[in-house]
This record gives C-alpha cells, sequence and structure tokens, in this order.
C-alpha cells in the first residue's frame, strides 16, 4: 500500500470512528487539565489554492491543517519558509523548505523540490546529539500514516533510547492510537 493510500484510509477511519469526538470527550473527561485542547483536530476537506508537492496536496484536500497528539500540521495558510540550522546558526544544507508544522517547539518541514518531510529540533545541540533531524520520511503521507498514525509515534521528541522515561505510554493520543489499532 501507497503512503497516500494509507493516509486515506487511516484518515478515513477516524472520521468513521467519530475520533474527533471521542478524543474530545476524552480531554474533558479526563485530561484537560494536563493539555489545552483535545489531542485530535482534523478539519473537514477544502479545496487547496497553492502548488504543492504531491503528497502535501492530498493531505490537505483531506483536512486543511490537523493535530494528532503533539504533532500539528498548520493549514495552508500557515506555511511559510525555514531554514534548518545546526547549532552554529547556519544552515544544514542549501535546500528549501517550508514549516508546514510543529512538534511541540519542534518544527515539521517540507522540502520544496522533493516533497521529503521532516521533524527537526532546532536545539538538538543541548541534548548532545549529531543531528536536529529527529525524523525524515519520503513525504507527508509517510510522515501522517506512520508517525502521526502509527507506531513511530514516539520518535517525535528523538530516539527512543535516548529519552528519560517511556513519555509516549502516558499519552492519550499514542494510547488512542494502540487501542485502535493504528500503532502496536
Amino acid at each position: 500500500m501507497s503512503s497516500i493510500s494509507e493516509m486515506n484510509t487511516k484518515i478515513s477511519r477516524l472520521r468513521a470512528e467519530g475520533a474527533v469526538a471521542e478524543m474530545d470527550r476524552r480531554w474533558q473527561a479526563e485530561y484537560a487539565d494536563r493539555y489545552n485542547a483535545s489531542r485530535l483536530w482534523l478539519p473537514d476537506p477544502v479545496e487547496i489554492s497553492g502548488d504543492h508537492p504531491e503528497g502535501v496536496a492530498v493531505f490537505l484536500k483531506l483536512a486543511n491543517g490537523a493535530r494528532f497528539g503533539d504533532i500539528t500540521i498548520r493549514r495552508e495558510s500557515g506555511f511559510y519558509d525555514q531554514i534548518a540550522v545546526d547549532f552554529e546558526g547556519e544552515p544544514i544544507d542549501d535546500v528549501d523548505r517550508m514549516q508546514i508544522g510543529d512538534v511541540g517547539e519542534d518544527a515539521v518541514l517540507l522540502d520544496t523540490a522533493s516533497g521529503r518531510v521532516m521533524i527537526y529540533c532546532y536545539s538538538y545541540f543541548d541534548y548532545d546529539w549529531d543531528t536536529g533531524i529527529l525524523i525524515e520520511c519520503e513525504d507527508l503521507p509517510e510522515l501522517i500514516a506512520t508517525v502521526a498514525l502509527g507506531s513511530r509515534y514516539p520518535e517525535i521528541r528523538g530516539p527512543k533510547s535516548e529519552q528519560a522515561s517511556p513519555w509516549w505510554e502516558e499519552d492519550p493520543w499514542y494510547r488512542y492510537l494502540r487501542e485502535i489499532g493504528m500503532a502496536d
């Protein structure tokens, strides 16, 4: 199954199962004291205005912006040019990128030429990591299917082996993904 098909299937399943309402119910009943909003936001499909790589265009047509736990993909109007820099403030390469989302203080960056997507931690040097690239995917549908809606979600804060504790075990979004069989 292609990453676009997998993303479509998973988003369609969330809609069919009423996941937005369920996550909102859980937020209000169980964890509003820990989070400012529900862990899932999935707007209705829209027509897009910009010229984007295929995977980004398909996602935006499904949902112009979304939140999956700690991963936020912005609305199309919130995309902006962004440079990934190293610990000295120098660009890591000469790739043209757009910031299309956020993971807390980290960025979801799109390579505008290839369509590749990465989660980039600008303060990686604070953790003695060799790079700020936490996750890299071929396109946005792969990031959505395998990370935002899949078993790679715990990697959004860096390598699992580098985490002080298994925070993902208590994360309401990841728990929900496991409950419905999208993550193991």
